[in-house]
């Protein structure tokens, strides 16, 4: 999702390490007596290192040593938000970022941050009984979209396009990810800079580099950049990797190996892989359904015919015993005997050890006609930050929100992607650049994050099953209009 900060990120990573090294090379006298250059070399790099930093334009406060406090999502998971502020380093890049950023924060505007854990992934009825009960112990909010939908219904969040000190349209949002997550042009929560697990909740498609090779298939890397890599072209190599490895005349998840496997979701991750949704909006910024569209039936029954009945392709909703969502799928890929996976991207970290030379690429292409490869972040993994109804000082949170989410482009984000992506976990220069095309291709979808009519599991289901898709969404969307018209009519009817 900030996929465009790359370039930036790499900059300032440079001119940070070159100051390091201009620093440990000088004379440590510090005299300019033999040279002339040390002084003139210090000058040259602190103006460099100003002209990148970044700061957000919000008016300078000092907050007295007032506690700054979050409700977080932060519990023993996957997606824990753990990202929000660190007291001290450890040695951990990201640690280390997050610790930098909340000096400066805490420096900056006599601030102390802090956080309400709530020890579960799940926050909405924890928050419910705060916000009803007029609470103020926090100021801000971070939890997953899920849940930050469900309060926003509530009339619980405050409208962050009227909250002062907040400008969403700055670089450190994530513009495409929030604009799709508005209803009625209210945007209760957003994401951007501040946070790094809408980046780990992309789902992608992680491959095998031995296999590829061991059985001479054509590389995907090479297919994304020739404009080649199609489903169809996904499913030909899935299908020439299934193998039975014990020789038992049966395929077996256990023992055997399989072109992919993938959780049950897999049919509409390459459905909004081929560029469609689930909804739009219109000018006013309200949602519609066009899952029922005769060209969204169109692309269902094309992937469900490619997809439905292959024995390379074993599902699973099974949760395995190694921590993470689904590991089961993961770890018999790192096993080896698997040749895609379709993932998200926060499992490059849990493969970092495995023996597996792997690759990754986005989802495929609905045909070589579409313009542009698509990747998809559901709404339980991406943590966003929001501002309950109750505080009474909304544009000091604003303030330190945006100070925050601004002075991530210094720290948290170039640490995320310089360092642990491409330096620790990253494999070859080919994912390197594989993460630009990923991470600037990220869509939501609001009818996933409100599980309007539960139509996203009946897209998943009717492609993977294959027969009567559109009688299947058709027996939805009465119920999905309904859930769609309450939502709309809850928000409309808030007042701020």
């Amino acid at each position: 999702m900030k996929a465009s900060r790359i370039a930036l990120s790499l900059s300032l990573l440079t001119l940070l390490l070159g100051a390091s090294a201009l620093s440990a090379c000088g004379d440590s006298s510090g005299t300019t007596e033999a040279t002339g250059t040390t002084a003139d070399t210090a000058a040259v790099t602190t103006a460099e290192t100003e002209a990148v930093y970044i700061k957000a334009n919000v008016p300078s406060k000092d907050f007295g040593g007032e506690t700054f406090t979050f409700y977080g999502r932060i519990y023993e998971g996957a997606w824990s938000a753990n990202d929000i502020f660190s007291h001290e380093e450890d040695g951990e890049q990201i640690n280390d970022a997050v610790y930098a950023r909340t000096a400066y924060i805490e420096d900056t505007y006599n601030v102390k941050l802090d956080a309400i854990e709530s020890g579960d992934g799940t926050i909405t009825s924890y928050a419910k009984t705060y916000i009803t009960a007029g609470d103020t112990s926090f100021q801000a909010i971070v939890c997953d979209a899920y849940d930050a939908g469900a309060l926003s219904v509530e009339g619980m969040l405050l409208d962050l396009n009227e909250v002062s000190n907040i400008d969403l349209s700055q670089e450190w949002w994530a513009q495409a990810t929030n604009a799709s997550l508005s209803i009625a042009n209210r945007q209760f929560y957003a994401t951007g800079d501040l946070f790094i697990i809408d980046n780990k909740a992309t789902r992608m498609f992680f491959f095998n580099k031995d296999i590829i090779n061991e059985l001479d298939l054509e590389n995907p890397y090479d297919l994304v950049e020739q404009n080649k890599w199609t489903i169809e072209k996904y499913i030909e190599l899935s299908e020439a990797a299934i193998y039975d490895l014990n020789g038992d005349g049966q395929l077996t998840r256990d023992t055997d190996r399989y072109g992919t496997m993938a959780q049950t979701t897999l049919g509409a991750i390459l459905y909004y892989a081929s560029g469609n949704l689930l909804t739009d909006k219109d000018a006013n910024d309200l949602p519609y359904a066009v899952c029922g569209t005769e060209s969204a039936l169109s692309v269902m029954d094309g992937i469900s015919g490619m997809i439905s009945g292959l024995s390379s392709i074993s599902l699973s909703g099974e949760t395995g015993v190694s921590g993470g969502t689904h590991p089961d799928n993961v770890m018999y890929f790192m096993d080896g005997r698997v040749l895609f996976a379709p993932e998200v991207l926060m499992h490059i970290e849990t493969m970092r050890d495995c023996e597996v030379d792997v690759g990754i690429v986005p989802p495929p292409k609905y045909d070589e006609a579409q313009d542009a490869y698509i990747c998809y972040a559901d709404g339980w993994c991406v943590n966003v930050v929001s501002i309950p109804s109750t505080n009474v000082n909304a544009d000091d949170a604003g303030l330190i929100l945006e100070a925050m989410a601004a002075d991530s482009l210094n720290n948290l984000t170039p640490a995320y992607f310089d360092v642990v992506l491409t330096d620790k976990y990253a494999r070859d220069e080919q994912s390197v650049a594989m993460l630009d095309l990923i991470l600037d291709s990220v869509v939501m979808d609001n009818a996933n994050i409100f599980s309007w009519g539960s139509i996203e599991s009946t897209v998943a289901d009717a492609i993977y099953k294959g027969g009567a898709i559109a009688s299947s969404i058709e027996k939805k969307l009465t119920g999905m209009q309904k859930a769609m018209d309450k939502t709309v009519t809850a928000i409309e009817a808030i007042e701020q």
